[in-house]
């Protein structure tokens, strides 16, 4: 009797201290629940991230902006059309048209030559000579508008280089400021808006698998308040459709098409 009392006091400690396997198969499925609802929570994240990305990638393309540019800058238009007017008057005929050849090249190079960073003066000389012409055209034209010396923005960083288009904006060594004083508040406009067709320009000349969304904002924005005819500067706001060669001839043909206008209007006033 006293050794049946002791084994089953022993086997009643035993059941007490061992883990019940139930137990354990209910915390695994707790687990594996968490687990599982973390991964689905995770890619459901990382999808709505991926077609977030694609449709605004795909409406920038497209020249999309959150205002019409054409309308919420039509009053401020008006205004610096108004202050500007009397002295461009008094400017050369051929004024304007310089000034967008000028923010062309001056865009088109900061995104061209920016892209190799940092590099000796040696080898950027090297680098630079696909672009001789352009270099020669930014010189000859800032010297022509009285706005002399106009380098491209340096790039020593990849921050630099990413945030180029807000460096323009930012106008660091004040040429903005100087076709400003040269010239009217209205062609300072026409100025920024030239040298963000120029980046995209460049961009669009280099291969890859991403495709350069132009700064549709900025360039309605300036645009506008230069007075350019919304036809003309919403083809630069947006990336033609087609392989990369159709896109960057197509863009470049709307830069041609702005030119021109810009040149018609020369021969109309005189």
């Amino acid at each position: 009797m006293l050794a049946y009392r002791q084994r089953h006091s022993l086997e009643t400690d035993l059941s007490g201290t061992l883990p019940n396997a139930g137990d354990g198969q209910a915390r695994w499925r707790e687990q594996r629940r968490f687990l599982l609802a973390t991964l689905a929570i995770t890619a459901l994240y990382l999808g709505i991230q991926a077609v977030w990305m694609w449709g605004a990638g795909q409406l920038g393309q497209r020249g999309w902006t959150v205002n019409d540019p054409a309308l919420t800058y039509a009053t401020e238009a008006a205004e610096i059309a108004e202050r500007s007017r009397q002295r461009e008057a008094a400017l050369d005929p051929h004024f304007a048209q310089r000034v967008f050849r000028l923010g062309f090249e001056y865009g088109y190079l900061s995104q061209w030559l920016g892209g190799y960073g940092q590099q000796p003066d040696e080898v950027m000389q090297q680098l630079s000579r696909p672009v001789e012409a352009h270099i020669r055209r930014l010189d000859e034209l800032a010297a022509q508008l009285g706005v002399a010396p106009v380098a491209r923005l340096p790039v020593r960083t990849a921050a630099d280089f990413s945030g180029l288009t807000q460096r323009i904006e930012d106008d660091p060594a004040g040429i903005a400021g100087r076709v400003e004083q040269a010239g009217s508040p209205r062609l300072r406009h026409l100025f920024l808006f030239a040298a963000h067709a120029g980046t995209e320009t460049a961009a669009l000349e280099v291969a890859g698998d991403l495709t350069p969304i132009p700064a549709a904002s900025l360039i309605g924005r300036h645009a506008t308040l230069a007075g350019v005819p919304e036809p003309l500067w919403r083809q630069l706001s947006r990336v033609p459709h087609g392989p990369r060669e159709t896109m960057h001839r197509d863009y470049q043909t709307a830069v041609v098409d702005m030119d021109s206008w810009l040149a018609s209007a020369i021969a109309q006033e005189h």
